[in-house]
């Protein structure tokens, strides 16, 4: 009876996901009838032929089907590839019922590539084939990644490797004359290249233990394919009965108007202690910007290259530490559908285990910094940094001082420079340089200095050849500082409505020179009141939230005023904000906790803990 109990207790959540299961009903009911007509109608076929086959019931359309719908007449020789074709479809809705019915995530349809290859060379060699090859790319490609190799250098890479160690299994069968070695040359070469590229992308995407676990996935699947299609009646009803891919057909797609259930979706694995995975941690998209290549066009202003070069590995690696599913998400066209597939259903219920780390720039245009913050915002998914319409005010920065100027909070004067036939139209104030130049709509680029008119003809030629507007901006004197402002949130709550608890500063930094490192800045008491003050009013002003870096310059006078916000922030462990953090007295994991408000202690089962170690108040 405990036993019974027990197994009913175990299989609760899925039952319970089946009886909550309501069909698409994407496809209209007379044309779900048409479907089922589709799919009986071979099946029909195949009764006449078996009535006619056993004489029961003689008919001339039923060996008109056996002499002429028919491919047992093909040569042996050529069975083989002609069963791989008539297969397929049989193949394609076994992975449609284990990745929709099942929810177990495999490495898309390389399923069917793998039973095709274990079916040319067999099961053992092509198991330890593709244990030696999915080993050897995942410790090279790291190491491609930070050379900066593009993509088709690290497939054609791949491809190599993959080549010379089918070449080295040959000549090592031949020596020692072992036939599993000699036939690893008989292996697909394209299909082992496509897996490991996928496993090595797993691996720096998400986690160590979810690439083993989709790679097994896919191994069982295709072993499960490889198997049955072997099976000699199933061979021989599918070459005398072709028809019934019409059948297999109807069935892709009935299973998923009305069998997507995804009963183990939520499931994590968590192999050898790695906590990634853990179903106590959140879900966790790192949102970035590293190619602009998924677009029809290119046009308008790119974001820079930081966002390229930075790492957001230390983040990726603390994240995890703590327990969190972790997956690093390029913020291009398909990041609406990779952050479908990341988020399980019950990441984003009502207590909401799920969150977008925003460390992307945009792909292109004057809106990019927006583009990230609104495509969540229309999803229903939490996103750090200030939403769509703080974004937009951020990234004009006539707006943004327009905003902080009725908040009288100082800040540099722009004026917009006339263009005409693309061409400075009007002169400087003043007839000799320097002059200071800003991009209007890409407020998280540095100004440019122009020392001469060369310089300045260039300047407004590359600003405006970006697709943007030059501004000419005063230049403010004194000290330059650097601030990070902190407000975390509450990432559990449903709303996702931000905290009660106030925003703070890390110890602001200074650069002496222009090669010098930043340090923590020397100031006064009195400077620093007057410093975080401004900082935290500019913060709620702009509507920012999260991280936000603000550069401020303060005078002989004590005068403070802000110079930018930047509201996008990649955080790494030698980054300017954790080096402010540990003169906080605040390690990189804190600073984390604090910037966004989840928890980060190893193996914690509470989300929502922050940092208890203090910083710099917010200023009543």
């Amino acid at each position: 009876m405990s036993a019974a109990a027990s197994q009913t207790s175990a299989l609760a959540p899925l039952l319970e996901v089946v009886r909550a299961h309501q069909g698409r009903r994407a496809i209209p009911a007379p044309y779900l009838m048409l479907l089922t007509v589709l799919a009986v109608l071979p099946l029909a076929l195949v009764a006449l032929r078996v009535l006619a086959v056993s004489g029961m019931a003689p008919n001339a359309l039923g060996s008109w089907l056996d002499q002429h719908l028919s491919l047992l007449a093909i040569p042996a020789v050529d069975r083989a590839a002609v069963l791989h074709v008539v297969q397929l479809p049989l193949a394609a809705l076994l992975v449609a019922l284990t990745r929709l019915t099942l929810g177990i995530r495999v490495l898309g349809f390389r399923a069917i590539l793998i039973a095709i290859g274990m079916r040319e060379v067999g099961i053992l060699p092509s198991l330890a084939l593709i244990a030696i090859i999915a080993a050897s790319v995942v410790v090279v490609r790291p190491l491609m990644r930070r050379s900066g190799m593009p993509l088709y250098a690290r497939v054609s890479s791949i491809l190599a490797m993959v080549a010379a160690t089918m070449v080295a299994g040959l000549l090592l069968g031949t020596a020692f004359d072992s036939a599993l070695l000699s036939s690893f040359a008989f292996f697909p070469v394209v299909i082992l290249a496509m897996l490991a590229e996928s496993i090595a992308d797993t691996v720096a995407r998400e986690s160590g233990a979810m690439a083993a676990w989709r790679t097994g996935s896919t191994i069982v699947l295709a072993l499960l394919i490889a198997l049955l299609c072997e099976w000699s009646p199933l061979r021989e009803l599918t070459l005398a009965c072709p028809e019934l891919i019409l059948t297999q057909l109807v069935l892709v797609v009935l299973v998923s108007e009305f069998l997507d259930f995804r009963l183990l979706e939520d499931f994590r694995p968590s192999f050898g202690g790695e906590g990634a995975e853990a179903t106590s941690g959140m879900h966790i998209a790192v949102v970035r910007n590293r190619w602009n290549t998924s677009v029809l066009r290119h046009t308008g202003p790119a974001a820079p290259q930081r966002y390229r070069l930075r790492s957001v590995q230390g983040l990726v690696d603390a994240l995890r530490a703590a327990g969190h599913t972790v997956a690093v998400i390029e913020a291009d066209a398909r990041l609406y559908s990779r952050l479908q597939e990341f988020f399980p259903r019950s990441a984003l219920g009502d207590s909401s285990r799920g969150l977008v780390i925003n460390c992307a720039g945009g792909v292109q245009g004057r809106g990019r910094l927006t583009q990230v913050p609104s495509l969540c915002e229309m999803i229903g998914v939490p996103c750090t940094g200030p939403d769509a319409l703080a974004m937009a005010t951020i990234s004009d920065r006539l707006m943004q001082r327009r905003v902080l100027a009725e908040c009288a909070i100082p800040t540099p004067e722009f004026r917009a420079a006339t263009i005409q036939d693309g061409e400075l139209a009007d002169d400087p104030n003043r007839e000799q340089g320097p002059w200071l130049l800003a991009h209007r709509f890409q407020s998280d680029r540095d100004m440019v200095l122009a020392r001469n008119r060369t310089e300045l003809r260039r300047a407004v030629e590359r600003i405006v050849g970006s697709g943007d507007q030059p501004l000419f901006a005063s230049e403010a004197g004194g000290r330059r500082l650097r601030v990070y402002v902190l407000e975390g949130r509450r990432a559990s709550v449903a709303d996702v409505r931000r905290s009660l608890r106030r925003p703070g500063i890390l110890p602001p930094l200074e650069r002496r020179g222009p090669a010098a490192a930043l340090r923590p800045a020397a100031l006064s008491s009195a400077q620093q009141q007057a410093v975080a003050e401004t900082a935290l009013r500019a913060f709620t002003a702009l509507g920012c939230r999260d991280m936000v870096r603000v550069d401020l310059w303060i005078d002989g006078d004590d005068r403070v005023g802000v110079l930018q916000l930047r509201p996008i922030e990649i955080p790494t462990p030698g980054g300017a904000a954790a080096r402010a953090a540990r003169a906080a007295g605040l390690s990189f994991n804190e600073l984390l906790e604090e910037a966004y408000g989840i928890g980060l202690q190893a193996n914690s089962s509470d989300t929502t803990r922050v940092a208890s170690t203090p910083i710099t108040p917010a200023i009543p």
